[in-house]
């Protein structure tokens, strides 16, 4: 998910960060796609399987250092995919690793719309 790499980039150059409502909508959506696929990771791995979640702090230490509304979204967005995700994948399958490819899908998705969007000249993130 190279958003994470990418999107602080706006600030570092002294631009403005205005941030639109679309904004909000996929950070929060990608927040929450970090938690379904967290939770496909601990029923895979066991608890100690910090992957996804470790994603999700550098999201949240990049896009939203201080308590606030966002920071609260985002951490209610993720909380709110690993309940979803913990309650639908109760077994490590061949479904739980589908989607968990899935989720990371979305994620890769999210995060270049959200390049896109929010840093100026930015090209589309690589080929998966």
């Amino acid at each position: 998910m190279g958003l994470l790499a990418v999107l602080p980039v706006l600030s570092a150059h002294g631009q403005t960060n205005v941030r639109s409502q679309d904004y909000f909508r996929d950070v929060t959506a990608l927040a929450e796609v970090l938690g379904k696929a967290h939770a496909v990771r601990v029923v895979c791995n066991g608890r100690n399987d910090q992957y996804w979640r470790s994603y999700m702090l550098r999201l949240l230490e990049l896009e939203a250092p201080y308590q606030g509304g966002l920071r609260r979204s985002m951490v209610n967005g993720f909380n709110a995919g690993f309940s979803w995700g913990s309650s639908l994948h109760t077994v490590c399958d061949g479904d739980a690793a589908n989607a968990e490819k899935a989720y990371a899908s979305e994620g890769r998705d999210l995060s270049a719309r959200l390049v896109q969007a929010n840093i100026p000249g930015a090209s589309a993130l690589p080929p998966r």
